[in-house]
């Protein structure tokens, strides 16, 4: 359960504040204004909590060891 958590925000957290996925969504559509809920960390932690509920947990573990890590990296950075 505490993978899920982890997994969501640290996925959340690095394609928005990191790798800015979003603004990459927005050039592609060609889109003014907001795109919830890729540009808001606590709307996509909240769907990505949900997919990573019904997917296997060696693969929830994996994406929380994975931006845990990234997410650690910007912090020490």
């Amino acid at each position: 359960m505490y993978y899920t958590i982890i997994a969501a925000f640290c996925t959340a957290y690095y394609f928005i504040n990191v790798a800015g996925f979003h603004m990459n969504i927005k050039r592609a559509f060609k889109r003014q204004g907001r795109i919830k809920p890729f540009d808001c960390v606590q709307c996509l932690s909240v769907w990505l909590a949900v997919v990573f509920y019904f997917l296997p947990d060696p693969i929830t573990k994996f994406f929380a060891i994975i931006f845990l890590t990234g997410f650690i990296a910007q912090k020490i950075k």
